[in-house]
């Protein structure tokens, strides 16, 4: 997961027309959720290659193409933060159907972290529990307080981080796994907001966890071990090996601040400090090259 800046100016035409506030309007009123119309916070339209979403097309672009939980490339569903028909921790709540086309409640999610097993239905909170739609006294709906900064909804503080208003590094570290297999997040913060994004979107699967190490560790762990390979072949000098280093790790900096790049926040991770480098990069090198790369991180940073 990283913090993700989504403009408002960005919703689609459809979103933010007059039609479907009224259409919306409706829904508040009366709380029927079959009137709820994928169609319109789908906004789908028709291409030679098959029909797409203007929708998924604008969180994608916002997103990077990745995914807003697990932050790997994929084509993503179209995911409501706050479940639009139910929620599986509050027992009758007919869930949050006044946010169903609110801008601040749609983001982009692969299959796997949103339907297969993991977030679904699910939304656990710490605070209190919004129940109905923020009417104003003309019945007209308060379009403010239906974002997910503003209040009521910010005062529920839910157990899901939402990538466009929590910051990753304040509840997120990582660590190896104990096979060695892989990278798992943990959760750090002391109300376990991060722990339960972890366990709500499955953040550590098999899959997810291997991919980071292959995505990230392995990428800068071929690169120096290939110097290393140079060195002992009398292809590099000395000083040649270091320059090479010092590029890899300039390099590994560099992609910690491209969004494009899978597991931004991992790597964002890993150089922020000495101690983050060594508990992630150094158990995957060989002992002989940990020693030289740790000398040279220490002289870069």
């Amino acid at each position: 997961m990283r913090f993700v800046v989504k403009r408002e100016e960005d919703k689609t035409e459809k979103l933010a027309s007059e039609q479907t506030y009224l259409a919306l309007l409706e829904i508040a009123r009366t709380g029927n959720t079959e009137l709820i119309k994928d169609s319109i916070y789908r906004d789908s339209y028709e291409t030679p290659d098959g029909r797409r979403s203007k929708v998924e097309d604008q969180l994608a672009k916002t997103y990077k193409n990745k995914c807003a939980y697990c932050e790997r490339l994929c084509k993503a569903d179209i995911e409501h933060y706050r479940p639009k028909k139910s929620v599986d921790e509050a027992n009758g709540h007919p869930g949050y159907y006044w946010l169903c086309y609110e801008w601040t409640n749609l983001v982009p999610a692969c299959i796997t972290c949103n339907r297969e097993g993991s977030k679904h239905n699910h939304f656990p909170i710490l605070g209190k529990r919004v129940l109905y739609p923020p009417l104003l006294p003309n019945n007209h709906l308060a379009l403010d307080a239906c974002k997910a900064e503003n209040s009521p909804l910010a005062e529920e503080k839910p157990c899901l981080l939402h990538p466009e208003i929590d910051h990753p590094e304040d509840f997120f570290g990582f660590e190896t796994d104990p096979s060695g297999a892989g990278i798992r997040l943990v959760g750090v913060d002391t109300e376990g907001r991060g722990t339960c994004t972890i366990q709500t979107c499955l953040l550590n699967r098999q899959e997810l966890t291997l991919d980071r190490k292959i995505s990230v560790i392995d990428e800068f762990k071929d690169a120096v071990e290939g110097l290393f390979y140079q060195l002992q072949n009398d292809e590099l000098t000395e000083t040649e090996f270091q320059q090479g280093i010092i590029q890899h790790l300039q390099i590994l900096k560099a992609k910690s601040k491209n969004p494009e790049k899978t597991h931004t926040y991992l790597r964002k991770f890993i150089v922020a400090s000495a101690e983050n480098f060594e508990k992630i990069i150094l158990p995957f090198l060989e002992p002989k090259v940990r020693i030289i790369v740790l000398e040279a991180k220490r002289r870069h940073s």
